[in-house]
């Protein structure tokens, strides 16, 4: 109930901030991030969650697996997927990110850079109350722009699940042009 109330309270300011019908909220913020990007990365498709979420973290994966299929060749060449682990002593992000695509990126960053950029993309996460080691965190999708080199832009973050996929993709066939 806890988790639903904090859910509530963070994920209703952004709809209220620039959401609309898609579930998304569009942004034009600078972001530092606390890790390197792949050459040719334009686009960076982000998502906070941890190895072992099932309820959460693997249908969202799947369907960003479904955006990322759905981009035209040249169009994947300049997107990246990031999967930042939450968790404090996780190390199999790679693996769970090459679980849903090959091409994904998985993360384990020191506690500190995830808390951080946590913040800074207003996410949040918790351990769950009922203490089974599940963590309740922030389902959502991050869309940055690489402007120039290493500098980055949030550009928008999608709230609601299931991800719009078509919408996802037409965002980032915008953002690549």
């Amino acid at each position: 109930m806890t988790a639903l109330i904090v859910v509530f309270f963070l994920g209703f300011p952004l709809a209220m901030l620039g959401g609309n019908k898609q579930g998304k909220v569009t942004l034009n913020e600078k972001v530092n991030l606390p890790f390197e990007i792949k050459d040719n990365t334009k686009i960076i498709l982000l998502y906070f969650g941890y190895v072992g979420c099932s309820t959460i973290c693997e249908p969202s994966i799947k369907e960003i697996s479904s955006v990322y299929n759905g981009l035209l060749d040249e169009q994947r060449d300049g997107v990246s997927f990031y999967f930042v682990d939450i968790t404090k002593n996780g190390n199999m992000a790679k693996e769970f990110a090459h679980y849903f695509n090959d091409s994904f990126i998985g993360l384990n960053l020191d506690t500190k850079s995830t808390a951080k950029l946590m913040a800074d993309l207003r996410a949040y996460c918790s351990d769950s109350i009922t203490g089974n080691g599940n963590i309740s965190h922030t389902g959502y999708l991050y869309l940055i722009k690489q402007t120039q080199e290493q500098i980055f832009e949030l550009k928008t973050i999608y709230i609601t699940r299931p991800f719009d996929c078509i919408s996802i993709v037409q965002d980032i066939t915008k953002e690549l042009k």
